[in-house]
């Protein structure tokens, strides 16, 4: 098929889509590289008054993904389902070509230039305000679309969710992400090849003004690389803020943890509602619909023993609570099980296997466990989910 003729399809469909009180969401093809479709998601909010700012979102996945025939999704992060509407913001999911489809760095960051430009040149079909662009990315998004933000001059602002910024000061006993071999497949072997893909060697003077946020327990991305790379952007005379999590791992926008969750939305709306100069805001109305949104997720404070008494599973472990303090521990992998007695204590589950003490806390929604763990004195958390009543 020509491509005049795709472009006109293209542009057809969407025009037919937004006229659809229904669907707020697009799905398409921005562009075409190596032979693969390069996926394009776009979120319009509902309501709106004038041309939307935009905000050009970078999904992350170690670049892994991707096969023969197709690259991973484009996705969007968990602020766009409480700021595209509340704020009148277009956020735009940017796909691209990652190590299964045999890509590198360079490779991905001509996807994501060719995307923005197909929506650049489509800006009038979404009624996007181009001179107010954004871009944000999580982990390993966050590193392309740090550099993505220093292409563009018109790019207001950055959201960097546990990035790494400085791939050649990379001590591996810190952050895990990437590894040789993952930076052998990427196209990042050199330091060479690792500074060109480097944010922290690339900022633009006068860089966007950024948000940076980092758990300090992230073992992927340390959060020494936020910090660093907040120095660097202040040095080039960029504006930043850098919000560290304690206790918090690598995600600082899931609802697992909902209250880091919630400031971080509200910390990326104070960005977006400043650096996009948005108009007739309200802070306190996004805050209620997080709560509401957020209610089932946050920690039970007073637990009863009928609410854990069953199954729960987290990927190859399976632990059972029964009556009167009496638990299975069944480790599938190594088909292991082991009888425990837990202690049921206002707000938490404790009991030992294997001479390890594990604790417990629940979800106000009554279907998730969680435990708190510390492995090589950094803290994780692992999310048993409800599987059935134990008769």
């Amino acid at each position: 098929m020509d491509n005049a003729i795709k472009s006109i399809l293209v542009i057809f469909t969407c025009c037919f889509i937004l006229k659809s009180a229904a669907q707020k969401t697009i799905d398409t093809i921005a562009t075409k590289a190596g032979g693969y479709d390069i996926p394009i998601r776009i979120k319009l909010p509902k309501k709106t008054t004038g041309k939307n700012p935009v905000y050009f979102f970078v999904h992350g996945g170690g670049w892994n993904g991707g096969t023969a025939t197709r690259v991973p999704p484009a996705r969007l992060h968990t602020d766009a389902n409480y700021l595209a509407d509340q704020l009148g913001v277009i956020y735009v999911g940017l796909g691209y070509r990652c190590k299964g489809n045999n890509a590198t760095f360079a490779d991905a960051i001509k996807d994501l230039k060719a995307s923005v430009q197909w929506f650049f040149d489509n800006a009038d079909t979404y009624n996007a305000d181009l001179t107010r662009i954004g871009f944000g990315g999580a982990s390993a998004g966050s590193t392309l679309a740090a550099m993505m933000a220093q292409k563009y001059k018109n790019c207001k602002l950055f959201v960097g969710a546990e990035g790494m910024y400085n791939l050649v000061d990379h001590d591996a006993k810190k952050s895990l992400f990437p590894s040789q071999k993952g930076r052998a497949l990427y196209g990042l072997a050199t330091e060479k090849e690792s500074k060109k893909a480097s944010s922290f060697y690339n900022l633009r003077e006068g860089p966007p003004t950024s948000l940076l946020l980092n758990g300090k327990e992230d073992a992927l991305c340390h959060y020494s690389q936020t910090e660093k790379f907040a120095e660097q952007i202040k040095k080039k005379g960029g504006k930043v803020k850098a919000v560290l999590y304690d206790k918090i791992n690598h995600t600082c926008l899931s609802a697992s943890y909902p209250e880091v969750l919630k400031n971080s939305v509200l910390e990326i709306a104070k960005l977006f509602i400043e650096e996009f100069q948005l108009e007739n805001t309200n802070m306190n109305q996004i805050e209620v619909l997080l709560d509401k949104r957020l209610q089932g997720q946050y920690t039970k404070e007073n637990i009863k023993e009928k609410e854990i008494l069953g199954t729960w599973k987290f990927k190859n472990i399976i632990i059972t609570l029964n009556e009167n303090g009496q638990g299975y521990y069944l480790n599938s992998k190594n088909n292991s099980t082991k009888i425990f007695t837990y202690t049921l204590e206002k707000d938490s589950i404790t009991f030992k296997v294997n001479g390890k003490t594990k604790m417990f806390y629940m979800r106000k929604n009554n279907r998730i466990l969680y435990e708190y763990v510390i492995a090589n004195t950094r803290a994780k958390h692992r999310r048993f989910n409800y599987m059935k009543v134990k008769k």
